[in-house]
C-alpha cells in the first residue's frame, strides 16, 4: 500500500481543511516539520483513528476530538463534522479511501456534544462489503506499530527485560506469519486426535498405539523446546555474567575485591572492638578489684606488726581487759568474794596489775577479728600483680594497634571507592550470583531432560515396531489410518518449514539490522554488528567486547531501535509504508546526518514520512536525506481561541 494523501478536517487542531500528498517514486521521503505540541503525533493519532477508530499516541485525557475552534463558532442548534479520509493505492493500482467522520453539535445550552458516526473503506470508488476482513488482509491493526512509529516507544525498545524481548519475539513471529503455521499445526494436531478417536471403534489396539506414537512425538517436540529454551537462556545467562562482569570492571581497579576485602576489614573491626571493650572491662575490674589492697597493703602490714607486738605482751588474746580490773576496783569485792578494800594487800596487788595493763586488752576481740581479716586480705593479696597489670596492658596496647591498622586499610579502600557506587557494584555482585546459580540449575535442568527425551526416544522406537506389527496383522492400511498419516506427514512438513522459515528469517533480520545499526550509527568503525539469539535478545559487538542495548547510549539505542524496526518492516509480508515520529533532537549532528543518509537507502521502495521539529531537521540531517526527499510541509500553529494548526507546503 502507497500513501497518496491525509485529509483533515476539524479534527482536534486541524480546523483545516488540511491536506498532505506524501512523496512517492525516487524521491519517496516526506518531511513534516512542526515544534512540539502543535501536531505532529496528531497526524500519527488521525492515521490510526482513520483506520481503526483509536488514537493509540495518544496518553488519556478528556479533550474532545473535534476542533474548539470550530466548536466556538457554532450557534446553538449547529452542526458540524470531523472527518479524516486517508487516500492509499494498492499493488494493483487501485485507489483505496479509508474514510471516517464524527458529526458534533451545539446544543440549545451552548454545550458541544458528539454525534454519530460513520466509517467506510471505498476501493475505485466501491465500498468495501467487509472491512474488518480487508483490514487484516492489507494492513492489521496488530502491526500498525510496524509502519507507525512512535519515536518515545523507539527509545525504550530494547528494555532489558524478558518481557519485552518476548513482545519483540511475538512481533517477529506475527509479522513473518510463523503464528499461522502454529495455529495450522494445532488444527492438525485436533485433527489427529478426531482420527484417532474414530480409529479406536475399529481396532482399539493399533489406536491405542497410534495415539501413544503422537504423544511420544508431541513429548519430543515439546522436550526439544524446552532444551532450545534452556540453551538460550544459558547463553544469555551467561553474557549477563559478563556484561556485570564488564560493568565492574569499569570502575578500574576491580571493585569487586576491594569491596569484599572492605566488607572483611569492617567485620575484623568490630570483632577486634568486641574483644577490646571486653578485655578493658576485665583491665578495670582488675584495678577496682585489687587496687584497695595495693593502696592499703603498708598500713594492713604495720596493723600485723602492731597485733604481733601486743601478742607478745599477752594483750591478745587478753588475759583480762583493764576495764574489768577497774570495775573490781570500784566494787572493792573480788567475784570470788574477797575483800578488795583500798589499803588491802589485794587491792594494792590489783592496782598494780591494773596500771600494767595495757588499754588495748578492752578491744582484745575486736583487735584479734581485725587481725584474722588483716591476714586473710594479706594472704590474697595478687603476688603478680605488676606482671598482671603490664600484660593487661600491652594486649589493650596491641589491640588498639591493630584496629588503627584495620582503619586506615578501610580509609584507604574508601579513597580507591570514592567513585565507585558500591550499590550498584553490590547488586551486580548479587546478579552475578543468581545467574551463576540459574546456569547451575538449569543445567541440572537439561541433563534430567535429555534423560526423559531417551526415554520417549525408546519407547517411541517400540511403539513404531508394534504399529507396524498390527498393520501386517490387518493386511492394509484403513482410510482413517491414511487419514492420520496424511495429517502427521503435514504436521512434520510444517514443522520443517516453520524452522526453515524462522532460521531464515532470523539470518535476514540480524544481518539487516546489524548493516543499518553500523551504517546509521556515526562511530560506525567503532562497531562490529549485531546478533540476536533465539529469543531475538541483541548483543552488540565492538571493539574491547560485546555489550548489550542498554549499554549503548540514549541516541545509540534509538538508532538500534530504529535499524530493528525498518528492518523488520522490509521482512513483513505487508507492503507497507514508514511513518516516523521521531525524536533525533538529542542525537548528535554525526548520527543525524548519518540517519538521513542511509535511513532511504535501507527503506529502498518503501515509502517514509519523518515527522520533525526544528532542532530534529538540522543541517546534518538534510544534508544526508536531501536527495531522497520529494514533500516537504511545515506545521503553523496560530492563537485563536484554543488554538488551532495549518499546514504549509513548503516543497
Amino acid at each position: 500500500m502507497i500513501l497518496k494523501s491525509l485529509y483533515l478536517k476539524n479534527y482536534r487542531t486541524y480546523k483545516g481543511p488540511e491536506k498532505i500528498s506524501f512523496a512517492e517514486g525516487d524521491a519517496n521521503v516526506t518531511i513534516i516539520q512542526g515544534n512540539n505540541e502543535v501536531g505532529k503525533t496528531t497526524i500519527m493519532n488521525a492515521i490510526t483513528w482513520c483506520l481503526y477508530g483509536v488514537e493509540f499516541y495518544k496518553d488519556g485525557g478528556n479533550e474532545p476530538i473535534y476542533s474548539k475552534s470550530t466548536s466556538y463558532d457554532l450557534e446553538k442548534g449547529d452542526d458540524d463534522l470531523v472527518e479524516v479520509i486517508l487516500t492509499m493505492v494498492d499493488s494493483k493500482g487501485k485507489e483505496v479511501k479509508f474514510i471516517r467522520n464524527l458529526e458534533f453539535y451545539k446544543n440549545d445550552i451552548g454545550e458541544c456534544r458528539d454525534g454519530a458516526s460513520e466509517h467506510g473503506i471505498y476501493v475505485d470508488g466501491k465500498k468495501v462489503s467487509f472491512e474488518d476482513i480487508y483490514l487484516s488482509k492489507h494492513l492489521p491493526m496488530n502491526i500498525r506499530e510496524y509502519f507507525l512509529f512512535d519515536g518515545e516507544q523507539l527509545e525504550n525498545y530494547f528494555e532489558n527485560d524478558n518481557k519485552r524481548n518476548s513482545n519483540i519475539k511475538k512481533s517477529v513471529y506475527k509479522l513473518s506469519h510463523l503464528d499461522l503455521l502454529e495455529k495450522t499445526e494445532k488444527h492438525l494436531n485436533n485433527r489427529i486426535s478426531d482420527f484417532q478417536n474414530q480409529l479406536s471403534r475399529l481396532n482399539p489396539l493399533l489406536a491405542k498405539y497410534l495415539k501413544d506414537q503422537t504423544t511420544y512425538n508431541n513429548k519430543i517436540k515439546e522436550i526439544d523446546k524446552k532444551l532450545s529454551k534452556i540453551e538460550v537462556d544459558l547463553e544469555d545467562w551467561h553474557l549477563k555474567i559478563s556484561d556485570c562482569r564488564e560493568r565492574i570492571k569499569r570502575y578500574g581497579e576491580d571493585p569487586t575485591n576491594l569491596i569484599d576485602r572492605k566488607v572483611k576489614l569492617e567485620s575484623q573491626v568490630i570483632k577486634l572492638n568486641d574483644d577490646l571493650d571486653r578485655i578493658e572491662n576485665d583491665y578495670t575490674k582488675f584495678l577496682i578489684r585489687n587496687f584497695p589492697k595495693i593502696l592499703s597493703i603498708s598500713s594492713l602490714i604495720n596493723v600485723q606488726v602492731i597485733c604481733k607486738d601486743l601478742a607478745e605482751k599477752g594483750y591478745i588474746p587478753a588475759r583480762f581487759k583493764k576495764e574489768f580490773l577497774e570495775y573490781l576496783l570500784e566494787e572493792h569485792e573480788c567475784v570470788c568474794g574477797a575483800d578488795l578494800s583500798e589499803g588491802t594487800d589485794n587491792y594494792v596487788k590489783l592496782k598494780e596489775l591494773y596500771d600494767k595493763t595495757d588499754e588495748t586488752t578492752n578491744i582484745a576481740d575486736t583487735v584479734n577479728l581485725l587481725l584474722g581479716n588483716v591476714n586473710s586480705i594479706i594472704s590474697n593479696f595478687p603476688i603478680n600483680f605488676k606482671e598482671e597489670l603490664v600484660k593487661k596492658l600491652s594486649d589493650i596496647e596491641e589491640l588498639n594497634t591493630r584496629r588503627s591498622e584495620l582503619d586506615k586499610e578501610v580509609t584507604d579502600i574508601n579513597e580507591k571507592l570514592i567513585n565507585i557506587d558500591e550499590d550498584h557494584v553490590k547488586k551486580l555482585q548479587k546478579d552475578i550470583l543468581t545467574y551463576e546459580h540459574l546456569i547451575a540449575k538449569n543445567t541440572e535442568e537439561k541433563g534430567k531432560l535429555k534423560e526423559r527425551k531417551s526415554k520417549y526416544e525408546e519407547w517411541l522406537e517400540n511403539t513404531i515396531k508394534a504399529i507396524k506389527r498390527e498393520e501386517l496383522k490387518q493386511g492394509k492400511k484403513t482410510d482413517i489410518e491414511n487419514s492420520i498419516n496424511f495429517c502427521t506427514e503435514a504436521k512434520n512438513e510444517i514443522s520443517k518449514i516453520y524452522n526453515d522459515l524462522e532460521s531464515d528469517i532470523h539470518a535476514k533480520l540480524q544481518s539487516l539490522t546489524s548493516e543499518e545499526f553500523k551504517k546509521m550509527h556515526w562511530k560506525e568503525e567503532f562497531y562490529q554488528g549485531v546478533t540476536l539469539n533465539k529469543d531475538y535478545n541483541v548483543l552488540i559487538h565492538k571493539e574491547g567486547g560485546d555489550i548489550l542495548p542498554n549499554d549503548l547510549s540514549k541516541g545509540g539505542q534509538l538508532v538500534l531501535a530504529l535499524s530493528f524496526m525498518t528492518a523488520l518492516n522490509s521482512l513483513s509480508g505487508f507492503e507497507l509504508p514508514i511513518v516516523i515520529d521521531t525524536p533525533l533532537g538529542r542525537l548528535d549532528e554525526p548520527i543525524k546526518e548519518n540517519i538521513g543518509k542511509f535511513l532511504p537507502i535501507y527503506t529502498k521502495n518503501k515509502q517514509v514520512t519523518l515527522l520533525v521539529t526544528s532542532s530534529e531537521y538540522s543541517e546534518g540531517f538534510k544534508k544526508g536525506i536531501r536527495n531522497y526527499v520529494g514533500k516537504e510541509y511545515k506545521l503553523n500553529y496560530i492563537q485563536d481561541n484554543d488554538g488551532i494548526t495549518t499546514i504549509t507546503n513548503i516543497r
